[in-house]
This record gives structure tokens, sequence and C-alpha cells, in this order.
């Protein structure tokens, strides 16, 4: 590998029908030195919106629903005793992240806690719900997608995840991807570990955070492999055709794939220009491209292609600080080449080496940050037993604090945990569920010094025991 940072790397090209390009490099288990492969099931993340804005659209076309209904029309939402912020905001509104509102509590549940249930998850949309004053303007988000997971439980008795089983991932032969995690233990399938690589050796380690089946939402949750994107990816760029057989009607993929809203950035290697129903509408250089990015701790993935072309590619990494940057890389290259924009690697020294700063450049700060906070000391009031109990938040769930056999602080919440360690804050803790990114819990006591409360991500965590 180019950069020892990055544990594996997955890639798929295909041009018109067929794959013309696929080879994984690296391993899924760094420890135990498992090579990854091309049916090694790695974490894609966000990219899961490009199935959910496929099976929505699928649903319509059965007349389930209409794209352009209320979701006031359904439950869990229309039992709500004010309804008054969700009026106007309709199923395409939700899939296309132009509804206007958010919910922090719901999608953080949903993606990084866990330890709920589908009542609580009610409870938070209801109460919760606040307006982003965008005037519905594009805002790109989980919530969309968390919102219609609920609606097709609550009001038709659906699940997301058996639905894609059984209308993509099955006729597609997907036979490495699911949106059950324990799926990949279950079936002894070969799982890519999730790894970062910012510390002190520059070499992959697990992340502080592991994904579960309860945090495998409907805005990223699914493991696939790079065999089954290649067909996903087929079947997209040939509008519902895969190896000869009708599994989508051309009208369910023109409807995901079309521009449902406006949005300008820049997104990596491609600039965007809008969304569709799961999709971004964009540009590689001159060339019009749809694609998706994935990423969360330990994961990276995009899905893309350019339409005149019909060329594209899926990339699939699984490592998180780096590797975004190091697929924009490659893909890039990737498509340059097809392209008959560069000759050969030499062209493309200065990006490379561009990003080889950035990781350098990472690195060093991160040593540096970590040498400081060394040399910090213990700010707390107390000795550590007295802040060891369950602290909870009706909307945002339930804090751990306990001790190890080693006498250190062990923190938890949903599915990160975290060692503790000395804040310069007064009777405060600095955690580090997302790796590389540590936040302050910050204690609140009482009158006679009892233990009330503790502040963490600005919401209050209640003392219980």
């Amino acid at each position: 590998m180019l950069f020892k940072e990055i544990p594996s790397i997955a890639i798929a090209i295909v041009k018109d029908d067929n794959v013309i390009f696929k080879k994984v490099y690296g391993y899924s288990n760094v420890r135990n030195g498992i090579k990854s492969t091309t049916s090694t099931s790695y974490y894609i993340a966000s990219t899961t919106k490009s199935f959910v804005g496929l099976l929505i659209a699928q649903l319509a076309d059965e007349m389930l629903f209409d794209l352009n209904d209320e979701i006031t029309k359904f439950s869990p939402i229309k039992n709500f005793k004010n309804q008054a912020i969700f009026k106007g905001v309709t199923i395409k509104d939700l899939i296309s992240h132009t509804s206007g509102i958010g919910n922090d509590y719901l999608t953080w549940r949903y993606s990084s806690e866990g330890e709920y249930t589908t009542k609580d998850l009610i409870n938070a949309l209801e109460h919760k719900t606040y307006s982003l004053n965008n005037y519905k303007n594009f805002r790109y988000n989980n919530f969309g997608y968390n919102v219609i997971d609920l609606i097709l439980s609550e009001e038709f008795n659906l699940n997301w995840k058996k639905l894609l089983d059984k209308k993509v991932f099955k006729p597609l032969n997907m036979k490495h991807t699911s949106a059950y995690l324990s799926d990949a233990e279950n079936n002894n399938w070969n799982y890519a570990l999730p790894y970062v690589s910012v510390n002190a050796n520059r070499e992959p380690h697990l992340t502080t955070t592991q994904k579960n089946d309860a945090t495998f939402h409907a805005a990223g949750g699914i493991i696939s492999s790079i065999d089954d994107m290649a067909n996903w990816l087929l079947m997209n760029m040939n509008q519902g055709k895969f190896k000869g057989r009708k599994v989508f009607n051309e009208n369910v993929i023109t409807k995901a794939h079309a521009k449902a809203t406006e949005g300008n950035g820049n997104f990596g290697m491609f600039n965007a220009n809008g969304y569709s129903l799961g999709w971004t509408n964009g540009s590689f250089g001159k060339h019009e491209a749809v694609f998706h990015y994935g990423g969360f701790d330990g994961a990276a993935s995009m899905i893309s292609w350019l339409l005149k072309d019909n060329l594209g590619l899926v990339i699939i990494v699984n490592e998180s600080h780096f590797g975004k940057g190091f697929s924009d890389l490659v893909g890039s290259f990737a498509y340059d080449v097809l392209l008959g924009n560069v000759k050969s690697i030499e062209d493309y020294s200065a990006k490379t080496n561009a990003f080889k700063e950035k990781v350098e450049s990472k690195q060093g700060f991160d040593k540096w940050d970590e040498n400081n906070r060394a040399k910090l000391n213990w700010n707390l009031k107390y000795n550590f037993k007295n802040y060891i109990g369950t602290y909870v938040n009706p909307y945002a769930g339930k804090l751990h604090i306990k001790l190890n056999d080693k006498g250190d602080i062990i923190v938890n919440i949903g599915i990160s945990t975290s060692k503790a360690s000395p804040s310069q804050n007064d009777d405060a803790m600095r955690v580090e569920f997302r790796d590389g990114r540590g936040h302050n819990i910050q204690f609140v006591r009482g009158k006679r010094g009892e233990m009330v409360a503790a502040i963490f991500g600005g919401d209050v965590y209640y003392f219980v025991e």
C-alpha cells in the first residue's frame, strides 16, 4: 500500500454493462492478517441512501404512497397533538433533504447511541423537531431517512431492511450485502473491521465506536462487498437492467436519479449541483456525474458514474481519517486515465504529494495535541469513585461511568466507549468517543456536594444511580 494508514481498499470500475476492473488491496483484519477479498463486506455508511432512495421510488411506483404526500397523513406523525412543524413536508422532501426541519436527538440515537425503543424515537420526533429556518432549501442530514423508517414501520408495518433484501439485494445477486451487521458474523462473512490511523505509530487501530444492528439506520446502515456494489452500479447505470434482466422499471430508476433540488458545493473529486432521491447530482470536471459518499468511524465509501461516458466506479475503504481523501485520489486518477486525461502515475505525482502532505500534517498535529494533553493534571474535585454511575437524558439516552480493574475511568454512551483523560476545566473529564475528536463531560453538584448531573454535547444527563 502507498500509505500504511490505509488498511484496505476495494475498487470496481464499470463501463457500459461490464465490470472492466475489480481489485482489493490490504487487510480486513490487520491484527490477524486476514486479507480483504472481492467478497469482503464493508460498512458503506451514507451510501446506503442510494438504496433507500430507490426503495422509496419503487414503493411509490407500487402506489403504497405518493412522493408528494404530506407526512402528516401517516403514523406516527398523524397522531401528534401538534403537527404544525410537519405541515407541508412531503415524502420527497424527506428523501431529498428539503424538509426544512431537523432533529439532532433522533439522528444521534439512530446512528451513534443505539439504546432506544421505538417509543423513545417517536417521543423525540414529536417533541424535539425544530425548523432549520432555511425555507426548505437543501440541507444534507440523516433526519429525513430516519423519519421514513418510522413511517414505514408505524403506518405500513414494513421494515426497510427486509424490503431491501427482498427487492434489491436478492434480485441483484448481492450475496454479501445486508442491512444487519450481525449477518456478517452469523454467516461467517469476511467483514472489514473499522480502523483509524491517527496515532503515535501511524498504523490502523480499531475504532472506539463500533457499529451494531441498532445503529444500522436508513440513512447509513448497509454492509456490502465490492462484488455486490459492482452489481448495484451496473443496474443503476443500465436503467434498471442487470445481466439482461429488467430488475426495476426504467421510470423508477429515472425518478430516483432525477434532480429533485438544487444544491451547490464541492464534494471531494466532484462538484455538486443538486440532489435526487439518495444521489448527488454534479460533475467530474466537464463530465456530468451522479454520485454519493459515505463516511463514519472506520469507513469511507464512494459510488459514482459519468452519465454520457457510461463509466462508473465504486471505492470502499475501512479507515475514516484518511480513507475519503485516499479514495478521491485513486478515483480521480482512475477516471482521468480512462478519459484520456493522464498517461501515467507520474502525471499524478503532484496530487499524490499533496495528499501525503495532508496526512503528515494531520499526524503531526495529533502528536502535538497528544503530547500537550499528556501534561495535564486531573481537575476533578473528588476521588474517581465519586463519578461512577448512570446518567440519563430522556431524549439523548444514557451515559455510563465506571472504573476498570486498573483504576481508569471508563465512559460509555451507546456504541462508543472511551477511557477518560484530564480536562482543563474544573470538575470535568475529557472523552474521545469518536477517534481524534475529544469532548468534555462537565459535572454538576448540589449544595452538599452530591452528584446532580453531567453535561455532554450540550445536553444535561441527570444522575440516577
